[in-house]
């Protein structure tokens, strides 16, 4: 175990922490435009092309590449608190001897002041060639921990990259890295025609994407092409929370949103690119960032006017994770759902006041009720006026999913290994304080098989992902007493941890101020600055 507490100094552009983001890897070539002057650079920062203004589209191309390596770990479990890890240690060593415990963050610096410690201790297994084979080891872990599958790039990849314009009047070539950096912090850059594939359709789709800021294009894991977005933090947050919540919608839901977004990437930051040259990607379990051209008045300032603004929990910017609809209620925080310990904040009812017949929805009756009830709370998007940007989200409140039994027996099976035979029957085992299923067991002809954490769950029960754990289901049963079919009827999207985004929206259309819904959410909190506050002497 590596008990050392890391420092890490953020980088500065403009009075701000500057971000790198991997926005796309995985091309041949890419073709791009600036719409303003700038600067080609090689990855020490010296000026290979300066102050060029063209009209011209410009080609970025691969002479020659090395891939890098990288290597696979389970992580068994995880927390800021080390005690509790080095408990969970001791039950994992049961199951394997060469289970370790590993830190991760910690002191997070900027301007010369500590702002952040965002340290965080896992429970590692492993080191594996793929992803697959990592997935594969799941099972021995299971019920007892929800593993999930990390990476960490051991070997940077290498090789010399080309830029040139269209008619290659001008061109440069570099070792590794090209950077194009615009003259202006606002000059956007249109990146023609990224190749993306749709798992789904099983097809590759074609889009342009537009970026403002540093762009540095560099050789991926596998040889190709890759693309990195360098930009201070306050712009990242415009573009995260177009990304994350769309446009046209209330100021101070968005004020009380861009808090989160920002609080969410100074928590996370060095946690998760291990071995890489980003700080973030541009999609989940990253804050989304995607390259369309908006612009939006609201988001605007609302990142401006909260300029800096975390919120702190006994002095750490801790993770405020958000989901699309919770249904009514939130759940308590993450880490202390396998722990008999206060959460760093608590699952709340999601209206003024909290009728007392749903006091308790890790009671399955009460539960049933609840999904029935359909009660009065902000997320409730029923007769309510709404921006057209919500309207969508009705169908999320309350949801309905059938699934005929031998095709909800072939999800199973494909998505644990498991064979159970005939599926007779889903039992709740434990549910948290929103009603979402934390552990169930799947009773079957061959064998019972326990599914722990709520993601697993939605997972395994659908042929992507149901909407939420917070369900309840009947059976249809043929002339033998045999079920044939089952019916899941739930309440919200999403993992429900946190703000939810829906009834955030609504809080802030029913006249809350970003302040209020936020002390809603995360109570035990209190913002400042983080262009002002030293935790230096924190521990």
């Amino acid at each position: 175990m590596d008990n050392e507490i890391k420092d890490f100094h953020l980088k500065e552009l403009n009075g701000e922490p500057l971000l790198r983001i991997e926005i796309f890897d995985s091309q041949e070539y890419l073709d791009f435009k600036v719409l303003g002057k700038f600067t080609v650079q090689d990855h020490e920062g010296n000026n290979l092309l300066k102050s060029i203004d063209s009209d011209l589209k410009w080609r970025i191309k691969i002479k020659d590449s090395k891939a890098g390596r990288e290597k696979y770990f389970l992580v068994l479990f995880e927390s800021h608190i080390k005690s509790l890890v080095e408990k969970k240690l001791n039950i994992a060593k049961q199951i394997d001897e060469n289970v370790y415990i590993r830190c991760l963050g910690g002191n997070i610096h900027f301007q010369g002041r500590k702002i952040n410690n965002n340290t965080k201790y896992i429970l590692v297994h492993g080191e594996y060639p793929t992803e697959i084979e990592a997935r594969k080891d799941f099972k021995r872990f299971q019920p007892e921990f929800i593993p999930y599958v990390h990476r960490e790039t051991t070997k940077l990849p290498q090789g010399h990259l080309e830029v040139f314009d269209a008619q290659y009047d001008k061109s440069a070539d570099s070792t590794n890295c090209i950077r194009i950096i615009p003259g202006d912090l606002n000059t956007k850059i249109r990146i023609f025609s990224v190749r993306s594939f749709d798992a789904a359709l099983q097809k590759h789709h074609y889009t342009d994407q537009v970026f403002n800021g540093n762009i540095e294009f560099r050789i991926d894991i596998n040889g190709n092409l890759m693309a990195v977005s360098e930009i201070p933090l306050e712009t990242y947050l415009k573009r995260v929370v177009y990304s994350e919540v769309g446009t046209d919608l209330p100021l101070n839901f968005l004020k009380s949103f861009a808090i989160v977004c920002r609080n969410e990437a100074l928590a996370r930051i060095t946690h998760y690119r291990l071995g890489e040259t980003s700080d973030f990607t541009n999609k989940a379990p990253a804050l989304r960032y995607v390259g369309v051209d908006f612009d939006d008045e609201n988001i605007n300032k609302a990142v401006k006017s909260t300029r800096g603004q975390v919120l702190l929990m006994k002095d750490h910017i801790r993770d405020t994770p958000f989901h699309l609809i919770c249904g009514g209620h939130t759940e308590n925080s993450a880490e202390f759902w396998e722990n008999n310990d206060q959460p760093f904040f608590k699952g709340k009812f999601h209206w003024k006041n909290k009728p007392e017949k749903f006091g308790d929805l890790s009671d399955d009756k009460t539960v049933k009720e609840w999904i029935s009830a359909r009660p009065q709370v902000w997320c409730n998007l029923m007769g309510k006026e709404i921006p057209e940007a919500l309207e969508k989200y009705k169908q999320s409140f309350r949801w309905e999913v059938s699934y005929v039994r031998n095709e909800l027996e072939e999800i199973v099976w494909k998505k644990t290994g498991e064979d159970i035979g005939t599926l007779f029957d889903i039992f709740p085992i434990s549910r948290g304080t929103s009603g979402r299923l934390n552990e169930i067991e799947l009773i079957g002809s061959l064998k019972n098989y326990r599914i722990k954490g709520q993601f697993n769950i939605r997972q395994t029960l659908d042929h992507e992902i149901l909407p939420s754990s917070c369900f309840i289901f009947d059976k249809e049963f043929d002339d033998t007493g045999t079920p044939i079919i089952f019916n899941f009827v739930g309440a919200g999207q999403g993992h429900g941890i946190g703000i939810c985004k829906t009834g955030a929206a609504v809080m802030a259309l029913e006249g809350l101020n970003s302040e209020e819904i936020l002390y809603h959410y995360f109570e035990d909190s209190n913002l400042q600055s983080i262009y002002e506050i030293d935790l230096s002497n924190q521990k």
